[in-house]
This record gives C-alpha cells, structure tokens and sequence, in this order.
C-alpha cells in the first residue's frame, strides 16, 4: 500500500515522536466529540432546572410579571453564535478545498461574530433587564445560564482565536511542506465541532427563553 507523501513528511511529525498527522488528526476529532459529549451535561442541568421548576411553578412564582430579558440582545446573540458556526463550516470546507485565502476569510469573520456574541452576551449577564432577586425560579436559572454561557463563549473565541493566528505562522514557517494546512486543519475540524455545538445550545436556549 503506498504511503501518502504528505502524511509521512517528517516536517508534519513532532520531533522525537512517531505520531502522524493522520493520528493526530483522529485523536482531535474524537477527543472534541468526547469533550461536546462532557460538556453538555452542564447545560442539561439547566435544561432540567427550567423544565422542573416551571412544571412545579410553586405559589405561582415561576416567573413573575415584568421578568423579560431583552428581545434584541437574546436576537443578536442568536445570530451571531450561529453565524460563526456556519462561517466556520464554511471555511473548513475552503480549507478542504484547497483555498486557504478564503479559510482565512471564513475564519476571520467567524472569529468576529464569535467577539460580539461574547460581548453581547457579557452585556445581557450584567444587565438581564430585570432584579434576580424578584424574578422568581426563571431569573435564577437565566442568570445561572447566561453566565455560564458567556464563560464558553470566551473560551471559543480563544480557541478560535489561537487557530486563526497559527494560520499565518504555518504556512510562513512551513514553506517545504506539500500542504501546510494539515498541520492546523484537525484542530480547526475539532473546533468547529465545538462551534456547531454551541449554535445547538443557543436555538434551545432561544426558544425556552423567549418564545416557549
């Protein structure tokens, strides 16, 4: 069976080690698939705390009048988590494609609609639009979740972040390699694992929130 000249060039192996791209590549994957399948628990909690309490409603207090978060911010960071999901996808696919101007492209503008879903998203944790300390069971599972939310967020823009930059640096250091972007394309298909679940995360949250 041939060997692929580009997964056995020695400049795409750590020194010292014999871990090929095409392993390191499916350790990434499967590892980012393990940490989606972790990490979702956390937010199940929350699911459960809201479809429990609202069905106990106890005296009447699940979410008393005048206990509305924004409409828009809830908009805007809807479609900015989105957004940066698709974009992302987007981009691998370019990147696949052997189109690394228009990965960075796609990356970047990812990247960019991550930062304000963040922001957006710091905002609405400062600043719910009404006291927790009257809004009943509901103020505190939405208080609860949009700060643990907004913690994701920031740890997805650093991600996406570090891959972004690297981009550059790859393919400005690795000019004897066949295609540089196997050395950043695993973890950008790790990442964007994480993305689309962070997308599916906010539609559920969207529709419990304000429109359920």
């Amino acid at each position: 069976m041939a060997t692929d000249p580009v997964l056995s060039d020695p400049l795409l192996t750590s020194a010292g080690s014999h871990v090929t791209p095409a392993a390191r590549s499916l350790n990434l994957r499967l590892g980012a698939r393990l940490f989606v399948a972790a990490d979702a628990f956390i937010f199940l909690a929350f699911l459960f705390a809201y479809l429990y309490l609202r069905s106990l409603n106890e005296h009447g207090l699940w979410r008393p009048p005048h206990t509305d978060p924004s409409l828009a911010l809830g908009i805007v960071t809807l479609v900015t988590v989105v957004g940066s999901a698709g974009a992302l996808i987007a981009a691998l696919r370019a990147l696949r494609a052997g189109q690394p101007r228009n990965w960075r492209a796609g990356a970047g503008l990812s990247l960019l609609l991550m930062l304000v879903a963040t922001v957006v998203q710091g905002w609405q944790m400062v600043d719910p639009g009404f006291s927790p300390y009257h809004a009943g069971a509901f103020g505190a599972v939405f208080v609860g979740f949009t700060a643990t939310l907004f913690l994701h967020l920031v740890g997805a823009t650093y991600w996406l972040e570090t891959i972004v930059a690297s981009t550059g640096a790859f393919h400005r250091e690795r000019e004897g390699v066949a295609k540089p972007s196997l050395l950043y394309e695993p973890s950008a298909s790790a990442y964007g694992t994480y993305a689309l679940f962070l997308a599916g995360v906010e539609i559920v949250a969207f529709v419990l929130i304000y429109l359920a």
